[in-house]
């Protein structure tokens, strides 16, 4: 009961601060190399692609096959936390980029599993840029917000306890990357 508490609350936070605040920024994919535009290029024709926290859904018109989801209706195709989102089919591919950054441990956990169970069990990638702990959103409002401390040990131990294999970690300006794919067990 506690951590559905912690979840409802902290949901709630995060829905104000990116349907307001986080808005009125420049939220440009141009800044990041390995997490911007440049993922258009790693999805086949074919494979069906989860956005998770989509903002305003900018891959949309980019990637034949995707489907935006968010807690704000900024843009996405549907207004849902990923912990609440029940499809009725798995994805090849999933984007976290910059979504799953925040609360405790607790909450990141709970997120992991949802995104565990949504993408394919034997072929599935996801595809992160995970923020470091930093509140450097360029607002005073991000100071509220309880940023999760991402770091490649935590990337690594998440993607293991989830079915997956973590690849390719590394800085992506101010924010880490990484691929995690399905491994055999």
């Amino acid at each position: 009961m506690y951590l559905l508490q912690i979840s409802i609350r902290m949901r709630e936070q995060l829905r104000e601060y990116f349907s307001t605040t986080w808005l009125e920024g420049d939220r440009s994919l141009d800044e990041y190399t390995y997490t911007g535009w440049s993922l258009v290029d790693k999805i086949q024709p074919n494979e069906t692609v989860l956005d998770i926290g989509c903002g305003t859904n900018p891959f949309k018109d980019k990637i034949p096959n995707l489907w935006g989801i968010d807690i704000t209706d900024v843009g996405a195709d549907e207004v849902v936390a990923i912990e609440d989102y029940y499809p009725d089919k798995t994805f090849d591919v999933a984007f976290c980029l910059g979504s799953i950054n925040f609360g405790t441990e607790e909450f990141i956990l709970e997120q992991c599993a949802a995104i565990d169970r949504v993408v394919h069990p034997e072929h599935g990638r996801v595809y992160w840029r995970c923020n470091p702990g930093k509140k450097d959103h360029g607002n005073t409002a991000c100071e509220d917000i309880d940023f999760f401390p991402w770091n490649f040990d935590l990337l690594n131990y998440y993607a293991y306890k989830n079915n997956f294999k973590c690849y390719d970690l590394k800085k992506d300006g101010r924010r880490l990357y990484s691929e995690w794919r399905r491994h055999s067990t």
